[in-house]
Parts: structure tokens; sequence; C-alpha cells
């Protein structure tokens, strides 16, 4: 009788705990059929606000959503990469984006260290390389996409320097059109480039299975609401 009750008390131990588990990492959207779970989305908060250096109680309503939807957008092109047979990023490239990212936390934090700031955020080294890996690549799919088919001409670069920049640059410290000229060109490159991967992630958008559910944050603020494309 004994060993029953315990073997009774196990199962409704493990059924709880896997009642529990469901509750805390639901499903919050599908991309074509891929989860994206709680853990994704609050992981991706974190990763931002560390990023921000703000902290999850800073987060809006709004900004949880906006998280969500990039989660969203990047699952879109992750299928992308995949049909496009993208090659990952090289280890190398990662290895020097942490660097960098090191270099700016002691910079802006000085006397604290990297790891003390992961721990405030509940992140690791690999989950910020992960995170890493995954834009570099992102950007390598855009860049390698619409990069070709921009052209800037000398026209906007001018008209950019007397408009944008020159306002900017100190008397004292004057910088000449053709000094400007390779940095102009890269920012109007950029835009041109963030306004084409509107544009297609809209078109991506409109082309696939989307479904939101209804779900609520690990910091006890409400994300999204339920909704289905």
């Amino acid at each position: 009788m004994l060993i029953r009750w315990t073997i009774l008390a196990l199962l409704l131990t493990a059924s709880i705990a896997v009642r529990s588990s469901e509750m805390i990492d639901r499903i919050v959207a599908t991309v074509n059929g891929h989860v994206i779970l709680q853990s994704d989305w609050d992981e991706e908060l974190r990763f931002e606000c560390f990023m921000s250096g703000h902290t999850l109680r800073d987060i809006s309503i709004d900004q949880k959503k906006a998280a969500l939807e990039r989660l969203i957008d990047q699952q879109i092109l992750r299928e992308q990469m995949r049909l496009m047979d993208s090659k990952p990023t090289a280890a190398e490239q990662i290895e020097k984006q942490m660097d960098i990212l090191k270099a700016d936390q002691l910079r802006q934090h000085a006397g604290a260290s990297w790891g003390t700031a992961l721990s405030q955020y509940r992140l690791t080294d690999k989950i910020i390389e992960n995170h890493v890996a995954a834009e570099l690549e992102q950007f390598q799919l855009i860049d390698s996409r619409f990069r070709p088919s921009i052209q800037i001409s000398a026209t906007e670069i001018e008209k950019y320097y007397r408009e944008q920049l020159v306002p900017k640059i100190p008397a004292s410290d004057p910088v000449s059109l053709t000094d400007a000229t390779p940095k102009i060109r890269e920012i109007l490159v950029q835009e041109k480039m963030n306004q084409l991967l509107n544009s297609w992630l809209e078109t991506l958008r409109s082309q696939a299975q989307i479904r939101i559910t209804s779900a609520n944050s690990s910091n006890n603020s409400e994300g999204p609401q339920g909704e289905t494309r």
C-alpha cells in the first residue's frame, strides 16, 4: 500500500510539474508552423534591455508587443536564409562583435564586470553569442539581397551633407564634402536598405501563416493579445 501511494504521489507531482511548465513556457505565436515560446519572448526582452541599459520594469506594453513582432520577423528571415542556403556567421565575426560589446559595457559601466552585467538580466555568454550570430546572419542576408541594387547619386550625397551634416559640424572643425562622402554614402545605403527590408517583410508577412496567441510576459506585465493572420 505504501508503495502504491508513493507511486501515486510521484505521478501527481510529475503532472503538476508538467502543467506548471506548460503555464510558464507556453506558445505565444506560430509562424508557418514554427513555434515561438514565452521563454523566447522573455529572453528577447532581457537581451534588448541589456543592450539598451534599461530594466524590465521600464518596458511598456507597446515595447513588449514590438519585441514579439521582431521575433516573428526574425523567424520569417530565418526561413528565407534556409531557402537561400545562407552560410552561418564565422566564429571570428561573432568573437569580434562580442569583444566590441564587452568594451562598450566596460566603458558605459566602469567597475562593473561583464559577468555581473549578464547576471542582472539572467543572460549568459552563450545567449548573447546566439543573438549576435543571428543578427549578423540577418544583416548578411539583407546586405546581399539589397545592396547590389542600390544606387546613391552625387546629388543625394551633397544634399545630405548640406542639410544633415553641416549644421552639426563645429565651425572650428570643418569636414569637407569629399572627406564626408564615403560615410554619407553608407548612411544613405543603410536607409534605403531599411526601406526595402520593411517592404519585403510586409510582403513576406502577407504570405505567411502567423498566429499570435494570448500571453503574459514573465515580468507580470501583459503581452500581446491574441491575433490570427
